[in-house]
């Protein structure tokens, strides 16, 4: 029974070993983006690109188990409706979430799933008091995140999320061309992040990747609209 019971103590150990439990870590990404978010008729599809930087946080609460929040921020001067750049219109866009993460690595592979809660914000406003637009999409996320390391150093890392309980609201207030309304409407997205993380010294990597995602919304009235953002990444990881 002694044998036994050092056995299972051996086996616990090596098992919490794998899970390799960080109390913390920091991501620094620059991200410029393109986004696309439709809206009912009489207004359409806006446009816009952004240079995003991001910071995100991850706490570790427990063996295999982390918090991990995510907030991100990018400035654009232009801004276009069907095609047409809206004149005087600047402003940003707010991406942020928060998510539960459950996951383990054992030798050169990781595989990690999350939950939590999430979306984007985009406020632009135009060169009369009146002219503003605001653009909101949140709702439930879901995934899974793998990594996979074939040498010393080089990994490479890959992620899917899945939105639920999409809720979207546009807020619209144009001068020229006249265009106002608010809208509501729900829908359902995906997303997903390809890298190449190289990790020159301990607990620290550097990657370069890409990041796509696409929303499906159904808005009040009964029309329907895509919303959609990609573009390459680069950042680095900090582990304390």
């Amino acid at each position: 029974m002694r044998r036994l019971g050092v056995v299972i103590l051996g086996v616990s150990l090596a098992i919490l070993g794998l899970a390799r439990p960080v109390a913390a870590a920091a991501q620094f990404t620059i991200w410029p983006a393109n986004y696309s978010y439709g809206t009912p008729p009489p207004a359409g599809q806006f446009t816009w690109s952004a240079t995003t930087y991001a910071i995100a946080f991850e706490q570790s609460l427990a063996p295999f188990t982390s918090l991990r929040t995510n907030l991100a921020y990018g400035p654009t001067n232009t801004v276009n409706l069907n095609g047409s750049a809206l004149s005087g219109f600047s402003g940003g866009v707010l991406l942020a979430d928060a998510a539960l993460r459950v996951g383990m690595q054992t030798g050169p592979l990781g595989l990690t799933a999350y939950g939590g809660y999430g979306g984007m914000f985009f406020n632009a406003t135009g060169s009369t008091a009146s002219d503003r637009v605001v653009l909101q999409s949140s709702g439930t996320r879901i995934g899974v995140e793998a990594n996979m390391s074939p040498a010393p150093g080089v990994s490479f890392r890959g992620s899917y999320t899945v939105t639920t309980g999409l809720t979207t609201n546009a807020n619209i207030s144009i001068t020229s061309p006249l265009v106002t309304g608010a809208f509501s409407g729900s829908g359902t997205g995906n997303e997903y992040e390809v890298a190449l993380v190289l990790s020159p010294v301990p607990m620290t990597s550097m990657y370069a990747g890409y990041r796509s995602g696409t929303q499906q919304i159904t808005w009040s009235g009964g029309a329907s609209t895509t919303n959609t953002f990609s573009g390459w990444m680069v950042g680095v990881d900090l582990r304390f």
